[in-house]
Parts: structure tokens; C-alpha cells; sequence
């Protein structure tokens, strides 16, 4: 139900109260217009320590010149209220001097009360305007506010970027394409020989996807530490998320364990990209695997473990779609083929340094446009132990 336009009218002629109400009876009875009146500046303080109007009606003759300042004040103090002023014809320079201290309209003495309602219209329109922008910006700004913890939330529950222990070395990054993002990556020690790690996509971009991110990362981890198998970690993860997804979301992920005593990594899909593995010398190739249902989907999934035997000083990189689908300004994908160009460049580089020039390679490819999609990578350079052998 729309609520009334409150109007506060200055005037100290004895018949204005009842003209306006006699003139403006009709708005008065739909609820239109809700009217207060007052003789003095004295009398217009008083009213507003009571409650606040949107439209002000002073006579300026009234006001006197410290009413110029009057209104002035009241405009300070009343952003969104709109001031019209009535004026004696031939008060010119009065009038000028009360428009530019912030009145909003005038109407000229003796007052024509078809001119005065039809000012009176717009002026409420303006000022039911003022406050939707206002009701929008104080909106828009809880939603920053609350975009922003959940982003400080996100980046929190994200284990550090770097790893350096023994045969690994390890970089990780996520760049969101809006305050918060639908992509997560995940290391953690299973063993002092065993390395968990996990590249996930949630579908998505708001704060719900950020949500359901935190709980799939807390699934992963926690089910990791129950089943030594990877595709039974993700199968248990699954039928959590299942049974408990009321947002009808889901994630795309890829989970491996990495044994530094075996050189290898087991590892599972659920929907989302393969693994790259990056090899000097020789032409960038990703890991075979079952593509697997997205988690949060179907209850009854299974999923399969595959493993992959390291060379020395080989690189594997997990990553989310926002690589290879970044786009130009025309709409064209970054794609495949310039992905594994920059990897095969820098196959020799650390973790840090060939995730660094992949970003680069993938703004200068974007070349202004927009960011789509969030850029999420996990890189891992493994340097294999060398057993001699016992004679």
C-alpha cells in the first residue's frame, strides 16, 4: 500500500490552512497528500522534531532573508525533501537567491491551486524517485557488504599458495570474475608421503555458489581422511551433497593423491577438465580419465581412480574452465591449443612463475574484455626421487 506524501506548508495568512485543505480535499480523502501547517520558522522546527515531510511549502515573505538560510539548513538536513516556494510577484531577486540555496520549485502569489497540484504532482514524483534510489543504494550496499564478507570468508578457508616439501613444489591462485567466486582449490597432507589436492568448480557466481563451495571443500577433506581411494572419497562426498542439496547446485571437481615413496598420483574425475602434465621436450598432454557425473547431481554415481606415474621433473597443473574459455572482445576462446602453447614455453619454469605467465598470456589474449568466468589454478612440479641401485 502506497503511504501518503506528508507536506508541511509555511504561510502565516489565516484562510491558507483551509484553502489548501478545501483545495486539495480530494487527495486528502484518497490518502494522497497528508498536510501540516505552520505560521513560523519556530512552528516548522517543532513539526520536524516530531517527524520528517517530503515536500516543504514556505511562503518566502514568511521565512524573511534568514529564510534563505532556513531552507538552506532544511536541505541539509533533509536530503530527499523537496522545497517549494511561494513568492509575491516581483520578488525576483528573493526567489533566486532561495532557488540557489537549494529549493526545488516555486509557484507566484496570489496562488493558482491548478498550478500549485500540478507542481505539487511532480514534485512527489521526484521525490518518490529520491527515495527508491536511496532504498536501492542502501540495498546495493548491504549486498556489498555482504558480498565482501563472503568473499573474505572464501579467500580464508583457502589453504596458503605454496608449497615447498622435499620432491614437490606446489603453486596455487584463484582470480574471481565477480566479488566472490564458484571456484576452490585444496592441498593437505594425508600422510607424510601423501599429498591431497583438489580443483573444483561450483556452478554458479553468488554468494550461494560460495556457500556450496565451502561445504563440497569441507566434504572433500574430511571424507579424505576416512577413504584412502579418491573415487571413493568423491562417491561418499556425493551422496552428502545429494541428500542435502536444496539449491539444486553442483560442482565439477578433480581429486588426486600424490605418493612421493611411489612417484605417482591417483586420481579421480567428477565432471570437470583433465589434468595437464607438462614434460620438457615434449608437447603438453592431459591425463586420461573417466569424465565422470559432476558432484551434488545423481546419488547413485560411481567414480573411478586412474593413475599416473611421474617423470623426473614433470609438472602437472589442475585448472578450471575460466582458462581455456576465457574470450576476447569478440567473443573468441582462448581455447586448447594457445593453453598448451604457454605450457609447453615454460615446462622448465616453477609452479609460480608458469601459472604467472599463463595469467598474462591469457589477459593479453582477453585484451580488455571482461572476465567471465573465475581463473582457478593448482600447479605441481614434481622432482622424482632417484633410487640407486644395490648391488
Amino acid at each position: 500500500m502506497a503511504t501518503s506524501t506528508k507536506i508541511l506548508v509555511l504561510d502565516d495568512e489565516k484562510d491558507t490552512e483551509d484553502l489548501f485543505l478545501q483545495k486539495f480535499r480530494h487527495q486528502i480523502t484518497e490518502e494522497a497528500y497528508e498536510f501540516a501547517f505552520a505560521t513560523s520558522q519556530e512552528e516548522v522546527q517543532k513539526h520536524f522534531e516530531i517527524e520528517t515531510f517530503d515536500i516543504f511549502i514556505s511562503d518566502i515573505n514568511v521565512a524573511g532573508m534568514d529564510g534563505i538560510n532556513f531552507i538552506s539548513q532544511l536541505r541539509k538536513s533533509y536530503p530527499l525533501m523537496r522545497t517549494i516556494v511561494i513568492s509575491a510577484y516581483g520578488d525576483i531577486n528573493t526567489l533566486r537567491a532561495v532557488m540557489r540555496c537549494g529549493a526545488h520549485d516555486f509557484v507566484i502569489k496570489p496562488i493558482d491551486f491548478n498550478d500549485l497540484l500540478d507542481t505539487v504532482r511532480k514534485t512527489t514524483k521526484i521525490v518518490a524517485s529520491m527515495k527508491q534510489m536511496e532504498a536501492t543504494t542502501k540495498k546495493l550496499s548491504a549486498i556489498s557488504d555482504e558480498l565482501d564478507v563472503s568473499a573474505k570468508l572464501q579467500r580464508s578457508i583457502l589453504p596458503g599458495n605454496i608449497v615447498k616439501s622435499g620432491s614437490i613444489e606446489l603453486f596455487a591462485d584463484t582470480i574471481p570474475a565477480a566479488e566472490v567466486g564458484g571456484d576452490f582449490y585444496d592441498y593437505f597432507w594425508l600422510s607424510e608421503r601423501k599429498l591431497g589436492i583438489v580443483m573444483a568448480d561450483v556452478s554458479g557466481k553468488n554468494v550461494s555458489a560460495a556457500m556450496f563451495a565451502t561445504i563440497a571443500k569441507t566434504l572433500i577433506k574430511s571424507f579424505s581422511r576416512i577413504y584412502a581411494s579418491p573415487a571413493e572419497c568423491f562417491k561418499n562426498v556425493n551422496i552428502t551433497l545429494c541428500a542435502e542439496n536444496v539449491t539444486t547446485m553442483f560442482v565439477t571437481a578433480m581429486y588426486g593423491i600424490i605418493d612421493t615413496e611411489k612417484n605417482e598420483i591417483t586420481y579421480t574425475n567428477a565432471g570437470h577438465l583433465p589434468i595437464a602434465v607438462i614434460i620438457s621436450g615434449q608437447d603438453p598432454c592431459f591425463l586420461e580419465c573417466d569424465p565422470g557425473m559432476a558432484l551434488g547431481i545423481f546419488e547413485e554415481v560411481e567414480f573411478i581412480d586412474h593413475t599416473h606415474c611421474f617423470s623426473p621433473g614433470e609438472t602437472i597443473l589442475m585448472y578450471t574452465d575460466g582458462v581455456p574459455e576465457a574470450a576476447d572482445p569478440d567473443g573468441a576462446e582462448y581455447d586448447f591449443e594457445r593453453f598448451a602453447a604457454v605450457l609447453a614455453k615454460n615446462a622448465k619454469a616453477s609452479p609460480n612463475a608458469l601459472t604467472q605467465e599463463l595469467i598474462k598470456s591469457i589477459r593479453q589474449f582477453a585484451n580488455g574484455a571482461p572476465q567471465s568466468d573465475d581463473i582457478t589454478t593448482l600447479c605441481v612440479k614434481y622432482r622424482t626421487r632417484i633410487t640407486p641401485n644395490v648391488v
